[in-house]
């Protein structure tokens, strides 16, 4: 009897895989998965949302979601095509509060359209409706934990005269530019719900983010940069603000203060900081600041790996953090009286949107190499997945990645490179093979089955994927995610090319059909590295850097070449040895033989258009092989809208097969 069932077993399993069809490009944007969480305060319910494409109106819509973590059963409670941003459940549990752009009628019956403001929906379900208006719209909201107060960030209202001033502007085309610009500040609004009473509170810089309230609900904490400037995102500092609008600063250490929470008793302000104070590829800590004595205690300086966010349990003296290691991103527990640090988790996950419920239950997003982002809980030393939707992949053929590592040629790193194989992979036969370059450079490739880059569908048709986490990348110690400050294009390159080499050896890549593509850093070394090797038939550029004299001259991040570089391109004489000069791709752009295509949306403020329209124009009059693909409207990334996305990849895709699979 059991050789009978075991016989069936195995019958409907071929019947399975052999049902199963290739996994493509449409396929993979009809996926449906959680995006972020918010949890009931009693942990009974979570609301997630999932954002879809509406190829029709050129936009993503992100709905909100009902799941009961008993139960396991899901309703949807948004439908409307305005969709719904930022949300998160009322202290009581009864309403889930939301930013969405839907049009309302104000007091006066007036139809308002096109405004960032607050909404709710009751938990019950039925129609969502608009609970108050700020002026210029509302960026975040928070609440106290008793109930009793939501305070509110906004732009800072213009007066009716400006206004009129403006509208004058606009019509007559009097609309020149002015530099510098001066982003607006920012206003704080506090609601009472035992009195109904809405109220201004403080007027601020233009930087303030990152609103929370104080454990107890005394006050509230918030971050600032000053400036609202992303090219000063290493000078947050952290402020404490009274209910009744009184500002006072509470740090002002070296570098960025970012992350503002306190212990469940208010002794501890406690906050991320970094290891070296100017460059945004230091390791982060986690440190406390004693608003007693002003003691500050870093309680995560020997760890020597990043915090990437982190909470405190609601009443015992521990937190929670999210960390990055290699291929994985996991929770670890601090005890802070003892200043000991745990891992709870030692699966290989990618966890984020940590959250913990009243009775201290860990809630998280949950991926893996074979699954879709799913709700999770963390209980019991255990880990439970509370949401499916990794079942909508049972019909496709996939490849799970695997994780392989290697002595670097300097002997001074181990590096990690994740393989993903072609599907129906056969050690006998010869593949092509896609190098990918994740960008950062202070980022990771993840062990996770949905990339940046479709890799999935490059398995699918025929291709070895290999990403490596080249030195530089995040998720390792502290030595490494510096290594390549001086050494853009230096030892990062060689890695991923001993990335490349060490995946030959194994004996079904045929080298003489390679592509490599990145995006952003991924594309500055893309570029680098057909400009080093001709060892590629194909290349995909990706909004990279072509120039960093360039960049630094149309990016909103200048600083960056600082960074990297430790010096302005004009404090050291512009010779061969100028790094600047030594590591740009335009410097060597004779050397590139590789046929490219250029992807670059045109209101990139990272890496501006003008990166990837040099590169064009040096290689079209070299006569070389490059194709350039501008996105209108499209920022970094080429992700604004969902059609432009699909044909960045498709596009991608096209390449790599016509250079590595077509005669």
């Amino acid at each position: 009897m059991k050789m009978y069932f075991l016989l069936i077993t195995l019958f409907l399993s071929h019947i399975l895989i052999a049902q199963q069809k290739h996994f493509t490009l449409e396929d993979q944007f009809k996926l449906e998965y959680p995006f972020s969480i918010s949890i009931s305060p009693d942990g009974k319910f979570t609301a997630f949302n999932i954002r879809k494409p509406e190829f029709e109106k050129t936009k993503w819509v992100s709905q909100i979601y009902l799941l009961n973590n008993h139960t396991k059963k899901i309703k949807q409670l948004t439908n409307h095509p305005a969709g719904a941003g930022t949300f998160s459940f009322s202290p009581d549990g009864k309403y889930i509060y939301f930013i969405s752009t839907r049009e309302f009628q104000d007091k006066s019956n007036k139809l308002i359209k096109g405004e960032r403001q607050l909404w709710r929906i009751n938990v019950e379900g039925g129609e969502a409706e608009h609970f108050l208006r700020l002026p210029n719209g509302v960026d975040e909201f928070t609440f106290s934990k008793d109930g009793r107060y939501l305070a509110l960030i906004s732009d800072e209202e213009i007066s009716d005269s400006l206004k009129k001033i403006q509208e004058e502007n606009e019509r007559t085309k009097n609309d020149e530019i002015v530099y510098p610009k001066e982003n607006p500040k920012k206003e704080i609004w506090l609601f009472d719900f035992s009195k109904n009473e809405l109220k201004k509170i403080f007027k601020g810089d233009a930087g303030i983010t990152n609103l929370k309230f104080s454990a107890k609900g005394s006050f509230l904490l918030y971050q600032s940069n000053y400036t609202g400037e992303y090219n000063d995102e290493q000078h947050y500092d952290i402020f404490k603000l009274t209910l009744d609008g009184k500002s006072t600063q509470l740090t002002n250490f070296d570098g960025p203060e970012t992350e503002p929470q306190t212990s469940s008793d208010e002794k501890y302000l406690s906050f991320i900081s970094q290891t070296v104070p100017d460059i945004e590829f230091a390791e982060t800590d986690v440190e406390l600041l004693d608003l007693s004595t002003n003691t500050r205690i870093n309680l995560t300086r020997e760890f020597n790996l990043s915090i990437i966010s982190y909470i405190w349990h609601p009443v015992e003296n521990q937190i929670f953090a999210l960390v990055n290691e290699g291929y994985t991103t996991t929770i670890y527990q601090i005890n802070v009286g003892k200043k000991s640090i745990t891992k709870l988790i030692s699966d290989e996950v990618v966890l984020s949107n940590l959250q913990i419920s009243s009775d201290g239950k860990l809630f998280f997003i949950y991926e893996n190499g074979e699954k879709l982002k799913e709700v999770g809980r963390y209980e019991k030393n255990k880990v439970e997945l509370l949401t499916d939707y990794s079942n909508q992949l049972k019909n496709y053929k996939t490849s799970l990645p695997e994780v392989f590592n290697f002595q670097s040629y300097d002997k001074k790193f181990k590096i990690e490179s994740m393989l993903i194989k072609p599907v129906d992979f056969d050690s006998t036969k010869k593949y092509p093979l896609i190098l990918c370059v994740h960008g950062g450079p202070y980022s990771a490739f993840k062990k996770t089955f949905l990339q940046s880059y479709p890799m999935q569908v490059y398995a699918n048709e025929g291709f070895v994927v290999v990403a490596p986490n080249v030195r530089g990348s995040a998720g390792y110690s502290d030595e490494f995610g510096q290594s390549n400050r001086y050494d853009l294009g230096g030892r990062d390159f060689l890695d991923a090319m001993q990335s490349v080499d060490e995946v030959i050896k194994m004996g079904f890549v045929d080298s003489s059909k390679m592509g490599v593509i990145g995006g952003s850093y991924g594309g500055y070394l893309t570029n680098w590295i057909i400009s080093q090797t001709n060892r590629f038939s194909a290349a995909v550029s990706m909004y990279g850097i072509f120039s960093f004299f360039t960049d630094f001259s149309n990016s909103w991040q200048p600083v960056f070449e600082k960074m990297y570089f430790g010096y302005y391109y004009w404090e050291r004489p512009i010779d061969s040895n100028h790094l600047w000069v030594s590591r740009s791709p335009a410097f060597y752009v004779k050397n590139i033989q590789t046929p490219v295509l250029i992807l670059q949306g045109d209101s990139d403020q990272y890496t501006n258009l003008a990166n990837s329209q040099e590169m064009y124009q040096a290689l079209k009059i070299l006569g070389k092989t490059v194709e350039f693909v501008v996105y209108p409207r499209e920022g970094h990334g080429i992700r604004n809208e969902p059609q432009h996305y699909l044909n960045m990849l498709k596009r991608g895709l096209n390449w790599f097969k016509k250079y590595l699979k077509e005669k």
